[in-house]
């Protein structure tokens, strides 16, 4: 995503349900990227 030059707002970090990071899309909306914590157990 990065190579992409997509824009994260928040680092990826470890929340009680998985692991959340929040980019923006082409107009500015804030989206939730989230990997939940059953998939990495």
């Amino acid at each position: 995503m990065l190579a992409a030059n997509i824009e994260f707002v928040r680092p990826p970090a470890e929340e009680e349900y998985g692991i959340v990071a929040v980019f923006k899309d082409l107009y500015g909306n804030l989206w939730d990227f989230i990997e939940p914590k059953e998939k990495w157990q």
